[in-house]
């Protein structure tokens, strides 16, 4: 590892749904830079540890904390907690998202609520905790962690909930700025797993994209971690697509020919 790498010693990073995919390599790649790290979970404690764990054979400092992020109090206490233990919280990645697609005619209330708490109303809290220790600090970096699933119009309140989260980095932008940058990563499919076992839908969205490929958890865990050095410090309030040009907007060509 080169020296320029270590480029997050002294910072604490809280890494939300980091017990496992994307969440989990975000936290390992942020530690691997020299932060300390809270990994959180909804319950899988088991897991947590064994993110903790896989941090502290790279040399990397790491604490778990489980949480349930669709309880009104528990961002908050979350950030309290970090602090206490790791000090206060200075790279925030909201990453914990829970998906559900239903129509909007038969969503469940329910669904539509553990949705929109966890991807929307938990970022926020977290990050108006947050906010006051790293302008103390005099640095801070937020990661809200989208989908593009809100440029689509088929992924009924999941969608809406990617969309709001868009919404909220560039409005925390504006008012967290200039000490704290506020950034979006909106990946597409996310190569997993799970995925894996889903051939004709992962066949399906590879077929659709330029690159040819799904975007992978390492792609989105460097992204987040360039955004909090200092060669992005000039950029906030941005949403960067990571989705290998499946979202670009294309229409059916005519070949015609009317000039001339």
């Amino acid at each position: 590892m080169s020296a320029g790498e270590k480029d997050l010693e002294g910072k604490v990073a809280l890494v939300t749904g980091s017990s496992s995919g994307a969440g989990a390599a975000i936290a390992i790649e942020l530690a691997r830079r020299g932060a300390r790290v809270a990994v959180h979970c909804r319950r899988a404690l088991s897991d947590g540890e064994s993110v903790a764990a896989r941090i502290a054979a790279i040399g990397g400092r790491a604490a778990v904390f489980s949480a349930h992020l669709g309880d009104p109090e528990a961002p908050t206490a979350l950030v309290s907690r970090v602090a206490e233990r790791l000090g206060d919280v200075s790279i925030l990645v909201n990453n914990a998202g829970p998906y559900a697609d239903a129509p909007f005619r038969s969503l469940p209330l329910s669904d539509w609520e553990t949705v929109m708490a966890i991807n929307v109303r938990a970022p926020y809290q977290l990050a108006q905790r947050a906010i006051a220790g790293m302008e103390r600090m005099g640095w801070g970096r937020i990661i809200n962690v989208s989908a593009t699933s809100a440029y689509a119009r088929s992924h009924s309140v999941y969608g809406l909930a990617k969309q709001a989260v868009i919404h909220l980095t560039e409005c925390l932008a504006f008012e967290f700025a200039p000490l704290v940058t506020v950034n979006a990563i909106v990946p597409g499919q996310i190569a997993s797993e799970c995925t894996d076992t889903m051939i004709d839908y992962k066949n399906s969205v590879i077929a659709e994209t330029p690159l040819a490929r799904l975007v992978t958890e390492h792609e989105v865990a460097r992204m987040s971690a360039l955004l909090c050095t200092s060669d992005f410090s000039a950029v906030t309030g941005q949403s960067i697509v990571m989705d290998g040009g499946r979202s670009l907007p294309r229409a059916l060509k005519l070949n015609l020919t009317t000039a001339g």
